[in-house]
């Protein structure tokens, strides 16, 4: 595999984590701050997530917020690991292409 390849590949996984810690990020914020109706609507994307967040975070900062919903404090864990991730995959794959 060349180093242009590898580093698309490093790149493309960059992408996948940035994409998945933006939409947990919007997950945190709808359920924070929507009402009641259309929360309901979520739960089934809550219930998703949940089952991928590792059991060491799990249920971790859940708070009440004023509106009724609940900040996923977990969830927001989770989408700082990936956006670290994604940092360090554009790290590595800055590296890759650099000539040598």
């Amino acid at each position: 595999m060349s180093s242009l390849t590898a580093s698309r590949v490093v790149q493309n996984l960059a992408r996948v984590c940035r994409v998945a810690a933006w939409l947990l990020v919007a997950l945190v914020a709808a359920g924070a701050v929507l009402p009641a109706g259309p929360r309901s609507l979520l739960l089934g994307v809550n219930n998703l997530v949940s089952g991928l967040v590792p059991e060491a975070v799990s249920g971790l900062l859940v708070f009440v917020t004023p509106f009724g919903g609940a900040f996923r404090g977990d969830f927001a864990i989770l989408a700082v690991i990936l956006l670290l991730v994604d940092w360090a995959l554009c790290r590595l794959a800055a590296a890759i292409r650099r000539p040598r």
